[in-house]
C-alpha cells in the first residue's frame, strides 16, 4: 500500500463525483473500514476483512485504498435499513465512490464481493506487471554486463 495521507475522509467524501445518499457521518452504529480481503465463509459485515477507520470527520491520516462505509438508515430498530457504501481513496486524496447499497439482510456482503474481489485483483495485477517490469529490466542490464564483461575479458586478451 501507499503511505498514508492526511485527509478528511468526510470532506472528500462530499467532493465526490455524484448524487451518494451517504455522507459518512460518525453517528452512534455506523462504522468505516479499510478493507484487505474477503472471507468467504462468512456472509455478513464479518466476511470483509479489515480495520475499522476512526476519526472519519476529522482530518487524519489514513491510508490509500479501498473501505467500506455502513450508515443506519431509519429511527425503527425492527425496520431499519443500512446504507454500505464501497469507495476507494486515492493516493491525492480524492474519493472514487465504486458503489452504494441499501440492506437490512444479513448477507449483505456477498453483494458486495464482486466489486472488493475487482478492486483486489487489479491492485494485485499492477504490482504484478511491475514486477514483471522490474524483473525484465534486471535480464536486460545483467545481459548488458555479460557482454561487457566478455568485451573486457577480449581487450585484456589482446594487450597481453
Amino acid at each position: 500500500m501507499s503511505d498514508s495521507i492526511l485527509v478528511n475522509l468526510q470532506a472528500s467524501f462530499l467532493t465526490a463525483a455524484g448524487f451518494w445518499e451517504n455522507n459518512l457521518s460518525e453517528k452512534p452504529g455506523n462504522w468505516c473500514k479499510l478493507i484487505q480481503g474477503i472471507d468467504k465463509t462468512q456472509t455478513d459485515g464479518y466476511s470483509i476483512i479489515g480495520d475499522f477507520v476512526s476519526q472519519i470527520s476529522q482530518t487524519a491520516y489514513q491510508e490509500p485504498g479501498l473501505y467500506i462505509h455502513c450508515q443506519k438508515k431509519g429511527s425503527n430498530k425492527a425496520q431499519q435499513k443500512r446504507l454500505y457504501t464501497l469507495f476507494v481513496l486515492q493516493p491525492n486524496g480524492e474519493i472514487e465512490v465504486i458503489t452504494e447499497i441499501k440492506s437490512a439482510s444479513k448477507d449483505w456482503a456477498i453483494e458486495l464481493w464482486p466489486e472488493i474481489e475487482a478492486y483486489m485483483a487489479k491492485q494485485s495485477n499492477s504490482t504484478e506487471k511491475r514486477r514483471q517490469e522490474i524483473q525484465q529490466r534486471i535480464e536486460t542490464l545483467e545481459f548488458e554486463l555479460r557482454q561487457l564483461r566478455a568485451e573486457l575479458a577480449a581487450l585484456e586478451f589482446h594487450e597481453v
